[in-house]
């Protein structure tokens, strides 16, 4: 392993916790909808919402806290889970369904194999969530 691997994707200011925040989530609240699209990053949430789906959120990473779940159901009654088509991002989506199924409604959109929302056009991120 190279050094390079082993130091952080982003950094973060100090006493930053991502585990209590969601990106983009007074954008998404602003919209009035009661359905919210959860993606894995930043730039996937940007490619979303360029796509017109302006009520998206990033989760910071993988996996949703209780913390984020807690604030995402304040706002929201849906949950569309858009994350990573990758082994770790259909494991966090089905782990997610599983416990936010009991609160409210969720839908899981398969992004196609080894994809992220951010690599896809924006007819293609529109046809997934249509």
């Amino acid at each position: 392993m190279r050094w390079i691997d082993s130091l952080p994707k982003y950094k973060l200011p100090a006493g930053f916790r991502k585990a209590w925040e969601l990106f983009n989530l007074h954008r998404a609240a602003a919209t009035g909808s009661q359905t919210v699209i959860v993606v894995e990053g930043y730039f996937d949430c940007l490619r979303v919402h360029r796509a017109g789906l302006p009520w998206v959120v990033a989760l910071m990473g993988s996996s949703l806290s209780a913390e984020q779940e807690n604030v995402l159901l304040k706002a929201f009654d849906r949950v569309v889970l858009l994350l990573d088509g990758d082994a770790v991002g259909r494991a966090a989506s089905r782990a997610t369904a599983a416990r936010l199924s009991s609160r409210c409604l969720v839908v899981e959109v398969q992004v196609p194999d080894g994809a992220q929302p951010d690599q896809l056009s924006l007819v293609a991120i529109q046809q997934l969530l249509s």
